[in-house]
């Protein structure tokens, strides 16, 4: 397969996964596990699409965002399936790398991993996402801040999906 001419249109992805989640009334589940303290809770329409939006934000639908990501495409026959990768080429965004697994045979998306890193106040945020089509999402944030503050959260939300 060839260097794609256009970035793989993920913010489309993101929608349709949200609206074949929300047309098919599947039941939501969602896991955390904050500083090693575990919470389980069904999860409502609102709050299944205020959680989907980490990944819209992250998409780059925004032609001037493309710029800032190189465009790598590999075939991995491990996975049996190609991987589209964007690296970051501008270390002042947030989203560092971002890598979609098509299927070998169909091109369908399998799995979709983003890191970013960015500050809220005086707080770095390592957040790891991974989108694994029609069936859940991660959310897992590793963060920290001036002094000594540490905390990790994990949290899964799964519709078709078994943790």
């Amino acid at each position: 397969m060839a260097d794609t001419a256009k970035f793989f249109p993920l913010e489309d992805f993101f929608r349709k996964q949200v609206a074949y989640v929300d047309l098919r009334g599947f039941p939501i589940y969602r896991i955390t596990i904050k500083d090693g303290k575990k919470d389980s809770a069904g999860v409502g329409r609102e709050e299944f699409i205020r959680w989907s939006q980490v990944f819209l934000d992250k998409s780059f639908a925004d032609p001037k965002q493309k710029i800032s990501f190189k465009e790598t495409v590999f075939e991995d026959l491990s996975t049996d399936s190609y991987t589209l990768n964007y690296t970051a080429t501008d270390p002042s965004v947030p989203v560092r790398n971002i890598d979609v697994l098509l299927d070998h045979e169909s091109n369908q998306v399998k799995r979709i991993f983003i890191k970013s890193l960015y500050s809220r106040g005086d707080t770095t945020v390592e957040e790891q996402a991974n989108w694994k089509a029609d069936k859940s999402f991660r959310v897992n944030r590793f963060l920290q801040a001036k002094g000594g503050y540490k905390s990790t959260e994990f949290n899964y939300v799964n519709w078709k999906d078994r943790p």
